[in-house]
Parts: C-alpha cells; structure tokens; sequence
C-alpha cells in the first residue's frame, strides 16, 4: 500500500489590509492560504475544530522561489522558534538530510506551527499518523503535535525520499509530498527507506 502524501494548504479569498499611514496607497490583496475546520479525528462529527488545535494559515509569497532560500537559525535563537530551528537541525544531521531541505518543508507544511492540522496531517511537517507508524512510532496520533517527536520521525521519511531521489533536493520535496513507495520498490529501496522488505530486486541506482 502507497504510503499516504502530504495534502497541500486550500485556497480561499481574503481582503487587503488597511493602510498603516494617512495617505498611503491601500495594500493590493494577496492569496491567503489556510486550513479548513475538519471532523474530529475520533468522534468524526464535522464542522468540529479539535480543542488546543491551531488551524495553519499563511500568506503565500509573491515569489514562490522564497521558500527555497534559508531563514538563517541564529536569526531565532531564542523562543519557540529558535527550539523549532535548533530541533531542525538536529534531525537533519541524524538523518543527513540538508538542514534548508527540512525547514522548507515545515515552512510550506505549518509555517513553523507545531499545532498545525488538516484532515489527518498532523504538526509540523504534516506527517500522517499511519506514515509516522511506518517510520517506528507507536505513540497516539496527537503526540505528532510534539515538535520533536514530529521532526523524529517526518525527518526520517524526508531521508528516505532524499535517497530515492538520488540526493536532488527539488525531487526529494515531491516525493515527500506525494509518497514514493513505488519508487522505492521499484529501486530495490524499500529496506534502505524503512518502507518494506526487498524481495531480491536487482537494487537500480538512484537516477535510474
């Protein structure tokens, strides 16, 4: 079974903002990207939002190209997300996986929020329960609101589409978002990735 893909935000309308000054030209109205409220992951009552939940809402960038460039950590060396930053480097270098790889997934996935949620993605970089489960986690799905525990194991299967995609970071985020179990299988990757077992495939090379 493909492992399940990353849902992206859901667009919606929004009003410029008010001028800050007298006689300033208003502000032009820009895409606002947020989450819509979802079911209740247990009692499935919809129009619920879940208590302690904040739903992940962001203004998208006029240059899309923003979100590939990196927001140095010594910039948030103190607070939430100075610890965020801290913790994304931490499991970049436990996974080697590249530290800008990593915050450009939890930038574009909850803009940092570890309690970000969307129809069963869950913190900071979106991770499913199922998929964090596939990656060795045996906690309640709600322990992914965790920053640490979330970056453990999401990281984890960042690496795996990092290795599947030869080390190509623009591949490797596509992959993220979309799953690559058939890609790893079909590369003889599957133990490598932590997704399955090889059943004595010849191993393909990465760009293959």
């Amino acid at each position: 079974v493909q492992p399940a893909a990353f849902a992206g935000p859901t667009p919606l309308a929004a009003t410029a903002p008010a001028a800050m000054t007298a006689g300033a030209a208003p502000a032009g109205a820009a895409p606002v990207y947020a989450t819509a409220a979802v079911a209740m992951p247990v009692t499935g009552e919809t129009g619920k939002t879940m208590p302690g939940v904040q739903q992940a809402a962001y203004v998208a960038p006029d240059d899309p190209s923003a979100l590939l460039s990196s927001s140095p950590a010594k910039e948030y060396s103190a607070g939430p997300r100075g610890e965020i930053e801290r913790l994304i480097e931490k499991y970049a270098v436990l996974y080697e996986v590249p530290v800008d790889l990593v915050r450009r997934v939890v930038s574009r996935e909850s803009t940092f929020n570890p309690k970000a949620y969307n129809r069963g993605h869950w913190g900071l970089m979106q991770i499913k329960h199922a998929t964090a489960r596939g990656m060795g986690y045996d906690g309640p799905a709600s322990g992914l609101f965790d920053a640490e525990t979330n970056l453990k194991y999401a990281v984890k299967y960042l690496r795996g589409a990092w290795l599947v995609a030869g080390g190509n970071a623009k591949r490797a985020d596509r992959l993220y978002q979309s799953g690559y179990y058939y890609d790893a299988r079909r590369k003889g990757m599957l133990e490598e990735t932590g997704l399955g077992r090889d059943r004595g495939r010849r191993r393909l090379q990465p760009d293959a």
